[in-house]
């Protein structure tokens, strides 16, 4: 068995997964039990139970390329025809392979949608956002794609800022406290960006995913990582345009709650299940609590040492 710990579970695996994660505590009770079981396609497709969500996108057999359903009471089954199920229930992953030779998708699945997932039927928010450690605080960094969030969150790692999180911020409010869990040491980076912050680091890095150009870079080789949750300092919306300097702006609550449901990493998903009110809550009580602001600043990696400061500057006045 290996243990370590993903989005400040501490988890015990029946498998090792092939990216670096993150120690567990050694004397820490499992919160988070993953195994992985083969089976054959028939015995995967056998037990759906009543549908929540279809996706639009379909795969090379026609089907629906992500699926949700319930099960048994408060258990959801993810499903990924042709490639695997995930049984989600609190405090506990099991994944069913269709067949062996698909073992790499476990960390594709396992580490975005599935844990995403996971996380929203543990009324914890999933953000499709980085998180980066300034001082004792998290900072979360959220923008459309292509806006820059994982140039900027690179940048801010190879400059000595702790990464919490590459693509997914996990994010709950208790008792009126905001907190951030670390994710795992890895960031996703492209040929491009390995070049402007890997430190003169070249290794053959492999593929996050087959199809994408990003590359799967443990932070050690471009800074540090922080394990531990952290009260949520700001959320800053990306926004490069022709800007001479950084501007930031606080957005008031109604508009900070729609960009964050607008920025969720499965929100499309999760406006489909039971579960969508309670959400709808959290994100209420997540934008009261911490500010969410606009940052806009000009495009270019010549500026970014720019943007670094003008956030420091901004969480000192927060």
């Amino acid at each position: 068995m290996y243990r370590f710990r993903l989005f400040g579970f501490e988890t015990l695996a029946n498998m090792k997964l092939t990216i670096p994660m993150a120690e567990a505590s050694p004397l820490a009770t499992p919160e988070l039990f993953f195994r992985c079981l083969p089976a054959g396609l028939g015995e995967v497709q056998a037990s759906a139970g009543i549908s929540l969500y279809l996706s639009k996108r379909l795969n090379d057999a026609g089907e629906p390329a992500v699926q949700l359903f319930e099960v048994s009471g408060s258990a959801w089954l993810m499903r990924f025809p042709g490639i695997a199920d995930f049984y989600l229930r609190t405090g506990e992953i099991e994944c069913r392979l269709v067949e062996p030779g698909l073992a790499y998708m476990i960390n594709i699945l396992l580490l975005g949608h599935v844990m995403a997932c996971y996380l929203e039927h543990q009324g914890i928010l999933a953000l499709h956002a980085g998180a980066i450690m300034v001082g004792e605080r998290a900072v979360l960094l959220a923008g459309d794609k292509g806006a820059g969030k994982s140039t900027l969150v690179s940048s801010m790692v190879a400059a000595g800022f702790p990464l919490m999180a590459d693509d997914i911020a996990a994010v709950e409010e208790r008792a009126g406290r905001v907190c951030c869990r670390s994710a795992f040491p890895l960031v996703k980076l492209t040929p491009e960006q390995l070049t402007l912050f890997g430190k003169g680091r070249f290794s053959a890095y492999p593929r996050f995913h087959p199809g994408f150009t990003k590359l799967s870079v443990p932070v050690t080789d471009l800074g540090s990582f922080d394990a531990e949750a952290r009260p949520v300092g700001a959320i800053y919306l990306i926004d490069r345009a022709n800007y001479a300097s950084p501007v930031i702006e606080t957005l008031p609550p109604t508009r900070a709650v729609a960009e964050l449901a607008r920025h969720s990493f499965l929100g499309h998903i999760l406006e489909a299940t039971p579960m969508l009110r309670d959400r709808f809550t959290h994100l209420v009580r997540v934008a009261r609590t911490t500010p969410v602001k606009m940052l806009r600043y000009p495009d270019g990696c010549c500026y970014l040492a720019e943007v670094h400061a003008a956030i420091e500057r901004d969480l000192e006045v927060s």
